[in-house]
């Protein structure tokens, strides 16, 4: 039996171990990273992509959601808001 027949026979090839050294760096490289993501904190959407309107839909309305900020903010979407605005992210005050 020929030495690539019995490495091929014991699961072993070039191919696999050089995925699993990619695997690996991937890994070790997204442990590196996490805390600077971490200190960076979680980014706001931009108004256009929240679907921002500086108007009312309805009842709902900014200053009646669970993410204003007063006097003129949001935790999730970046810029001034205005308080009879509405996106898409509106969640209503229990």
């Amino acid at each position: 039996m020929s030495i690539s027949k019995i490495q091929s026979a014991e699961g072993f090839s070039r191919r696999r171990l050089i995925f699993n050294i990619g695997v690996l760096g991937a890994g070790l490289a997204s442990v590196a990273l996490a805390p600077a993501v971490a200190r960076a904190g979680p980014s706001k959407l931009d108004q256009r992509s929240a679907a921002y309107q500086p108007t009312p839909k309805g009842k709902a309305r900014c200053d009646n959601c669970t993410q204003w900020q007063a006097p003129d903010a949001c935790k999730l979407v970046e810029g001034k808001i205005s308080p009879a605005g509405w996106c898409v992210l509106y969640a209503r005050k229990p």
